[in-house]
């Protein structure tokens, strides 16, 4: 005869008498919202947020797990009875299913207390359960993994029961899905490479062309329509919803602030978006045919962007900040409570997460994880699963990304070859494959429920080349100004020349002008689809820059007299290119190896290439001696210095400089200036004085492209940066077969 356990006599009997169930009414559940704070060792409960916090680490509750504890942190006299707690929490019948929820919610409880034993749920006589509150056992470490530490699928204990109930029918499901996608995988190829569910771009349709910025949209479920938010030129910006079909465009919201990024919901019935003022943000939600606007929460503090909701419409995930010295957080904010829960918990310290775009399986998360300004991954997390894992392993910020339906891949927005493209990766891990490219930058891209429809935007940008005091005391003003995109001036060493990028052909291609100004003229052949980051030789003689072309970003040298190109590297993950003052050296970044590190090749013979930097490094320039190399990492905020020979230590002098701006600086005699950015507003010109250590803040760069450029005027007064003088955001969509 099988021996009963403690937990099933315990249900039976009572010191030996048999064991009624509570007599008299059972009181309410407390209500989180009215219950304050409170301690329990080392956690600190915070009901009406439905979290638990100890030190850095916060842990999300549902809210049946959270009432357990409520009842439970109650602690009356001889514990809390099993079938009390039972109708309590989960209400009166279906008391089999109630029971094996509870029993969820305590084991959750149960291994979230174990990790230091300090809190503890004990079982006690008359079947009941005691909260025992004593001191850590200093000999406990960590029981479960970090990923945990934000979000614990709020509905887990749901969905396992119902995964438990319909367990034969969801194996058969499964089944099925794997064989119809096996098949489908084979069926549809693009070239010889296995394209999942979408495939190669059948065509492309301007959508919203009109004056101004149409931006982030958002179809609609039946793939109907697409929300987008539009900054006309007088400034105002609002929603506007616009038929596949075609035809004028349909106002949305109105009154003051500026509305943006969208967002659609699974149900059709919502559409979420965020306003902002001059000293708030508000994440809203309306009908799709108007009305009253419903407050869901804040994006303050620098929150906000790209949002997504979950499959089921209850609840919104987006970006959130609760003030300037933290990261940024994805959450989860329910619309019938406005209740938030934390999705994502990056270290502080880190710019944070951004941009979540959930799969329409509903438990794939991908989203942006900043570093440093202008180091980021596409991250990918299982909600209530394992840790978060990079997508993408090449610190490019991501303009967006959406999910295609079978959830094993995803289309996004990446300037991995120098301008934004769109690309396509798996989750297995296999590269990235790009989808769409043009002579624009292409960004936010969004996808219809059935795939076939993928919508983004189209940036056109003029620009200008700009003179910035060197002191400070005054806004830049016009150098040349044109209609193409141009950026990334450096004079040459003697002063009389002026190199720099630009699109007027249509193609990026170098131009070189007098210094005094004039007319500019083609250095290179305008074979390339991108280029950035011009550096003149030490003589004069040749310029290096970086290129992309059919999608491979290298170092390419042009000599100045012939207008003769050479290809100086071939694995198609090398920029940032300088020489060495002696002549003797060609300095670039490459992600030949194990990520991106310093790299330096004799010049200009063909010797074999020498790895500098271990611990990481994108952009480096000589110090006027010769001596060192100071330089900009991939992965961190800073500007370091190094011997300029193999060996040697990397040294933080400035921690300004972020890896966003690794163009965007030079190195003089007495300084070094580059751009900085600070938490609240546009970048600003900064110094780093070489011959004190001191650093300084100048102007202020609304203007400023993302590959601007810096270089100092041969008579030390000014400087010449690139701006945006114009930008105009169209709407395509594209049909994917």
């Amino acid at each position: 005869m099988k021996r009963l356990t403690y937990l099933e006599l315990g249900r039976r009997t009572a010191f030996g008498r048999p064991l009624k169930k509570p007599v008299g009414p059972v009181p309410p559940p407390p209500d989180p919202a009215a219950v304050a704070d409170f301690e329990l060792a080392t956690w600190r409960v915070r009901p009406s947020l439905g979290r638990m916090t100890k030190a850095d680490r916060i842990l999300a509750l549902d809210p049946q797990t959270l009432l357990v504890l409520l009842i439970l942190a109650e602690r009356p006299a001889g514990g809390v009875n099993r079938e009390q707690l039972v109708v309590r929490v989960f209400g009166a019948g279906a008391e089999q299913l109630a029971h094996e929820k509870l029993r969820r919610c305590l084991s959750f409880l149960r291994r979230a207390f174990s990790e230091d034993g300090a809190v503890r749920i004990l079982n006690a006589p008359g079947d009941c359960f005691v909260l025992e509150v004593g001191t850590p056992d200093p000999g406990r470490g960590l029981r479960w993994p970090t990923a945990d530490v934000l979000l614990d699928n709020p509905t887990g204990v749901e969905s396992f029961l119902k995964r438990g109930k319909h367990r034969a029918l969801a194996i058969g499901v499964a089944a099925a899905m794997v064989i119809g996608l096996t098949v489908l995988l084979i069926a549809i190829s693009n070239d010889g490479h296995v394209v999942l569910l979408g495939g190669r771009v059948a065509g492309v349709t301007a959508l919203a062309t009109e004056p101004g910025e149409k931006t982030s949209p958002s179809f609609s479920p039946d793939g109907r329509q697409l929300v987008y938010s539009w900054r006309q030129p007088d400034g105002s910006q609002k929603l506007y919803l616009r038929a596949l079909t075609g035809g004028a465009p349909r106002a949305l919201t109105g009154g003051g602030g500026g509305d943006s990024f969208p967002a659609w919901s699974p149900r059709g019935d919502l559409i979420a978006f965020q306003r902002r003022a001059e000293s708030s943000c508000a994440v809203l939600a309306i009908a799709p045919g108007g009305g009253e606007m419903r407050l869901l929460g804040d994006c303050d503090f620098g929150g906000g962007g790209p949002m997504t909701w979950l499959r089921d419409g209850t609840a919104l995930i987006y970006t959130h900040r609760t003030a300037w010295k933290l990261p940024t957080q994805l959450v989860s904010v329910s619309v019938a409570d406005t209740r938030m829960v934390g999705v994502t918990n990056p270290v502080v310290g880190m710019p944070g997460d951004s941009s979540p775009a959930l799969a329409m399986t509903g438990r794939r998360l991908a989203f942006v994880r900043t570093r440093a300004p202008g180091a980021a991954d596409l991250t990918l997390l299982e909600l209530g699963g394992n840790l978060p894992e990079r997508l993408s392993r090449d610190g490019l910020a991501t303009a967006g990304a959406a999910w295609e339906p079978a959830g094993l891949s995803l289309i996004f927005s990446s300037p991995r070859t120098g301008r934004d493209a769109l690309w396509r990766s798996r989750v297995n891990g296999t590269p990235p494959e790009v989808l769409l490219e043009r002579p624009q930058a292409l960004r936010a891209p969004a996808l219809s429920n059935d795939g076939r429809a993928l919508a983004f935007e189209r940036w056109h940008e003029t620009s200008r080349l700009a003179r910035l005091p060197a002191d400070g005391s005054a806004a830049s003003a016009p150098w040349r100004a044109t209609a193409a995109r141009e950026r990334g001036a450096q004079f040459a060493p003697d002063g009389s020349r002026l190199v720099f990028v630009s699109n007027q052909g249509g193609r990026d291609q170098l131009l070189l002008a007098a210094a005094s100004g004039g007319e500019a003229k083609p250095l290179t052949s305008g074979r390339f689809d991108y280029l950035e980051a011009p550096r003149w030789s030490a003589d004069g003689r040749f310029i290096a820059f970086a290129a992309s072309r059919d999608q491979q970003l290298d170092v390419w040298t042009v000599e100045v007299a012939s207008g003769a190109e050479r290809r100086v590297t071939d694995n198609g993950k090398s920029r940032a290119p300088s020489f060495s003052h002696d002549g003797r050296w060609l300095y670039y970044g490459s992600a030949r190896s194990a990520g991106w590190q310093l790299w330096r090749r004799p010049w200009p013979g063909d010797g074999q290439p020498e790895q500098l930097t271990t611990e990481g490094g994108l952009a480096a320039i000589e110090s006027r001696d010769g001596d060192s190399l100071y330089f900009v990492r991939p992965d961190r905020r800073g500007l370091w210095q190094r011997p300029r020979e193999p060996g040697g230590d990397d040294t933080l002098i400035s921690a300004e400089l972020s890896p966003a701006d690794f163009r965007n600086w030079d190195v003089t005699a007495e300084a070094i200036w580059f751009v900085t950015r600070p938490a609240e507003g546009p970048p600003r010109l900064g110094r780093y004085s070489l011959l004190d250590g001191k650093f300084s803040v100048r102007q202020p760069l609304p203007a400023l492209l993302p590959d601007a450029g810096l270089t100092l005027t041969p008579d030390g007064q000014a400087l010449l940066i690139g701006e945006a003088t114009a930008v105009q955001v169209d709407l395509e969509v594209a049909a994917l077969e």
